[in-house]
């Protein structure tokens, strides 16, 4: 699903992108976020033929149905996952940076680089 103008997009055979009208009841991220749920992926999975490589056409998929909560409710669970998304990588990015402070930690105290100083006990 294109939710916005991208220019030079190739598409192999087995591919197809669409874009949501104006006037459609859904939005475009609230249903990027359902098709990757586990329901989302079951309806897209019943519709899906094949027996070793499933494929899923674009006339099966235009004749999905499924019911949606308002758009209002779509816009505010969108915006939660997203925020949700950004989250999460904010964590995985601090969590990548202390792995590399770590390791080069360890560099140093075990090279003998650097000396970690033990106070004498009384």
């Amino acid at each position: 699903m294109l939710l916005k103008t991208i220019n030079d997009v190739y598409l192999n055979s087995f591919c197809f992108g669409f874009r949501l009208r104006e006037d459609f009841e859904a939005d475009g991220l609230f249903l990027a976020y359902f098709f990757r749920s586990n329901e989302g992926r079951k309806l897209l999975y019943n519709l899906a033929q094949g027996a070793t490589r499933y494929n899923l056409s674009k006339t099966n998929f235009m004749k999905l149905k499924f019911k949606i909560p308002t758009r209002q409710e779509q816009r505010a669970i969108a915006s939660i996952l997203s925020d949700m998304d950004a989250e999460i990588a904010a964590l995985e990015k601090r969590r990548a940076k202390t792995k590399a402070m770590k390791q080069g930690m360890m560099q140093e105290l075990l090279t003998g680089k650097t000396r970690l100083i033990v106070p004498n006990n009384p």
